[in-house]
């Protein structure tokens, strides 16, 4: 009989533990694919929305038109304070404006252009792990909320709310690795739009990339003296031309999210070593010979865990 009670007790342990496990994997493919239809509704989605961002202390107000014409996907961010200014890509790719200026140029970082790649179909969740968290209300909306969590707990986790009713996305947290919010991005007002004319016609976008193009080696091979996190591989490498004429080799890292690119130029002396502005971490640090920087969407002790084997003696 005892010998029964322990074997009915084990299976009985196995049955619950097997059960734990298989709602927990279903949580998380059904948050995977919550995820993936967000994704596929705003990328195919024509509206115009006011987006407040928010990092620390600070609150901005833009307008964000998303079109979808043949396919493409066209996004415009604009502020709304002063001058009539931000940036506008065509499939991730683009460039700044500014209109009381008359000035179209090179796109620059903006603290937005998070969220334009984490809900881009080019998007993927490598090395995430995706959990609901619930339901709730927010900005007056019934709202789904997703967390996507590093698990490395090393680069900055997200938390997305979407819409009930639109399957749009409500809300965007980026949080850091001491759970922190690092920024935010909060949909108040959106409507539907007709994607008849876009805020600026593709002959824009195709001479702005053909400015901006830079010499690109098709065979990337990581540099040995950096340190790159397991979830994060290489997707281009190449030279950009300086201020001063010279040619300074980088190196572009993805996770399927976010990006970070390191620079690799002759040594110099250094006034900052470090900086962060919401989202966006920059160190840079010498070598024997060189000076390495960090630039990208990821915490800066992630920075500093890239740069780690330089030092100035070797």
């Amino acid at each position: 009989m005892k010998r029964f009670i322990q074997i009915t007790a084990g299976a009985l342990c196995t049955a619950v533990f097997l059960f734990v496990n298989t709602a927990s994997a279903t949580e998380g493919e059904q948050c995977e694919l919550d995820f993936n239809s967000l994704k596929d509704t705003y990328v195919n989605s024509n509206i115009e929305a006011t987006v407040i961002q928010s990092a620390q202390t600070e609150m901005e107000p833009l307008s964000l038109i998303h079109l979808n014409k043949n396919g493409i996907p066209y996004t415009t961010w604009k502020s709304l304070n002063n001058e009539v200014s931000g940036y506008s890509i065509r499939k991730n790719k683009g460039f700044d404006y500014n209109q009381n200026r008359g000035f179209v140029g090179p796109l620059i970082w903006h603290q937005t252009l998070i969220w334009d790649k984490i809900f881009s179909n080019e998007s993927n969740l490598r090395g995430y792990d995706c959990s609901i968290l619930g339901r709730t209300r927010l900005a007056g909306r019934k709202v789904t909320v997703l967390r996507l969590s590093p698990v490395d707990e090393i680069r900055y986790g997200f938390i997305v709310s979407k819409d009930a009713d639109t399957n749009l996305p409500v809300e965007l947290a980026v949080i850091s690795p001491n759970q922190s919010i690092v920024a935010k991005f909060t949909v108040t007002a959106v409507h539907s739009t007709a994607a008849l004319n876009l805020s600026f016609p593709d002959e824009t976008f195709d001479r702005i990339e053909k400015m901006s193009s830079a010499e690109e080696s098709s065979t990337p091979v990581v540099w040995p003296e950096l340190v790159i996190p397991a979830n994060f591989s290489i997707k281009r490498q190449g030279e950009e031309d300086s201020s001063e004429g010279d040619k300074i080799s980088y190196q572009i890292f993805s996770d399927g999210i976010v990006e970070f690119k390191v620079y690799k130029n002759s040594k110099s002396s250094m006034n900052i070593v470090s900086a962060t502005d919401g989202t966006l971490s920059v160190m840079r640090k010498n070598s024997k010979h060189n000076e390495y920087a960090v630039v990208g969407e990821i915490p800066l002790d992630l920075c500093s865990l890239i740069l780690s084997k330089i030092s100035e003696s070797r």
